[in-house]
């Protein structure tokens, strides 16, 4: 990337590729080993969330052999040829014994007992040649946990280190890593937090400020929303978390081509990266987030994600007709019949229908899909565990996105309707962390990638996105979307106060925040912007508020921190600071 970056000490980051285009070669995503061994250089370069992405897949790995194993599926002891690709494991392997261990962890609900032998068996080849795989699989199998629980403790997601290990503790009772590990666990519980900057392999994120980009944006993405702005480089300042400026950095902004008068519609935007909460009954549009059906209460338009910036209030009324002719999957209505925890989508246009079809839906059809909707609506599910607020709306756009890349065959990152997206400084600024739980950035990610059939370890799908491979759905990868939907993802709530759809818009996000806009936004299936206050001049930045306006300029710069990476410091909030220090 020609931007600067982050640089990592040359030996640890020559093993860094090198061990990457080795799980990237042949059946070597299936080797612990392999991972086990990224996973120690990750923490030598300071990337304990990295590291616990690879030790958990060397844990499931391990898993799956002492699983398959002790149901006698496959012999760890004998020098038999490994099953061949169409042998498949008993009836009896897909019931999960009772552990003594509790190790429900992985086994939370009905086992893909394919895919996961076929895992097994791989890893089985890797071990035979390593050495006999039943001296072997004890030692990786309490590294493996031993580098989990180090890696977690070191990103600061203390609550799931100790769960594994007291896990580690009653499997190993002989080994001295976990006593040690535990006497060293903080007295209160502590969340993750992980550094917040483009990784330095991050190929696909463009250089934000070039030429290039800026001409690419105004040419392509600008003219579908807009005649009357521009996307333009601006300095702003570099904020913390102590309301202190440390300087400044670059970002991109939008501005005026001509005046934008108060009341003034200036911004109509599209986004495929679109997702609701209730796509087959809530009476919004699966693709576009359009009101099909009025609902039993006027929705309010106030748009906010839980725990991330609450987006301004907007007056513009959302007045949809009171039914309209929509469309559905036929497919996924059967699946759904057959008992598969299918969605099936309802569409308010034929061409949101053929838009959906073209470009991702393909990769959702049939899946089951329907607890991650579940879990989005309901916050007592035990999908929403995790430690980051708006997690499970945010699950929902990484498996929209994951399906875009399926059915474009396109690297996520490299997806138009994410490329742009903000989400971390191209350069490491300072030590900037950025909110990282180990439920939502691994576990809930990988998931979504077996409800996609996607394998977990190499990364490839039956049919769809013959390019695709591990390094398309890696920790960095979710880390960096996830970021991303953080930093601008919008979000609708309905009268009750529950999200129901969320999105995520490359020009929306480029619009810059202050506590006193000149324009106000509001997203009813198309993003829309109009003029504020006083309106806008030719040539000035458009602003908008991320949060509520109305807010005191505390609980303002709480709502904002997600997004803006510290406490805003925009003239309204240092003129009401200043009067509440004088006030004091």
């Amino acid at each position: 990337m020609p931007q600067a970056q982050a640089h990592s000490p040359p030996t640890e980051a020559t093993a860094l590729a090198a061990l990457t285009q080795q799980l990237a070669d042949g059946n070597n995503a299936y080797d612990p080993e392999l991972y086990l061994a990224r996973a120690r250089v990750y923490l030598d370069l300071d990337y304990p969330d990295l590291a616990a992405g690879d030790a958990y897949r060397a844990v499931l790995l391990c898993d799956y052999l002492r699983d398959y194993s002790d149901e006698g599926e496959i012999s760890l002891d004998s020098e038999e040829e490994k099953p061949s690709s169409d042998a498949t494991p008993s009836s009896q392997s897909s019931e999960n014994s009772e552990d003594e261990d509790e190790d429900e962890d992985e086994d939370e609900g009905p086992r893909s007992d394919l895919e996961e032998f076929h895992a097994a068996t791989e890893a089985l080849t890797h071990l035979r040649a390593s050495g006999t795989p039943s001296t072997l699989l004890p030692h990786l199998e309490e590294a493996s946990l031993h580098l989990l629980c180090l890696s977690l403790l070191r990103v600061g997601c203390s609550t799931d280190a100790t769960h594994y290990l007291r896990l580690g503790q009653r499997r190993f009772p002989s080994s001295p890593h976990f006593p040690a590990l535990i006497s060293s666990l903080p007295a209160t519980p502590s969340t993750g937090r992980a550094r917040r900057f483009v990784y330095p392999w991050n190929h696909h994120e463009p250089d934000r400020f070039s030429a290039e980009t800026v001409s690419y944006l105004n040419t392509h993405i600008v003219p579908r929303s807009s005649a009357a702005v521009e996307v333009r480089v601006v300095n702003l300042p570099l904020l913390s978390e102590t309301a202190e400026v440390l300087g400044e950095t670059k970002h991109l902004g939008v501005f005026a081509l001509r005046d934008i008068a108060p009341g003034e519609l200036c911004m109509a935007e599209e986004s495929a990266l679109t997702v609701v909460t209730d796509p087959s009954e809530g009476g919004l549009c699966e693709y576009c987030g359009s009101r099909w059906r009025a609902p039993p209460q006027r929705s309010r338009p106030m748009l906010k994600l839980p725990g991330q910036c609450a987006p301004a209030s907007s007056q513009v009324p959302d007045t949809p007709e009171p039914q309209r002719e929509t469309f559905t999957c036929d497919l996924c209505a059967d699946a759904e019949a057959a008992g598969i925890e299918a969605v099936v989508p309802t569409w308010c246009s034929a061409a949101c229908r053929d838009k959906a079809m073209a470009k991702y839906h393909p990769a959702l059809c049939s899946r089951p899909i329907a607890p991650l909707h579940r879990a989005a609506q309901n916050k007592s599910s035990s999908i929403t565990t995790g430690t980051q607020a708006g997690g499970t709306v945010y699950a929902l756009l990484l498996l929209k996105t994951f399906a875009m890349a399926l059915v474009q065959n396109t690297h996520p990152l490299s997806l138009e309707e994410t490329r742009f997206l903000y989400g971390v400084p191209p350069v490491e600024e300072g030590d900037l962390r950025i909110g990282w739980g180990y439920e939502e950035n691994i576990r809930s990610a990988l998931s979504i990638l077996e409800a996609l059939r996607i394998d977990v370890f190499s990364g490839r799908h039956p049919s769809l996105a013959p390019s695709s491979d591990g390094e398309w759905w890696d920790t960095w990868v979710i880390n960096t979307l996830l970021a991303k939907f953080r930093g601008v993802a919008s979000g609708r709530q309905n009268e009750a106060g529950e999200t129901e759809a969320a999105a995520a818009h490359t020009l929306y996000s480029l619009v810059n925040h202050d506590c006193e806009p000149s324009v106000r936004w509001e997203c009813a299936g198309v993003m829309k912007f109009w003029g504020e206050g006083k309106g806008v001049k030719r040539g000035e930045e458009l602003h908008s508020c991320y949060c509520d306006k109305s807010l005191p300029v505390k609980e303002r710069r709480e709502w904002m921190m997600g997004c803006l990476g510290g406490a805003c410091m925009c003239a309204r909030c240092l003129r009401e600071e200043k009067g509440e220090r004088e006030k004091n």
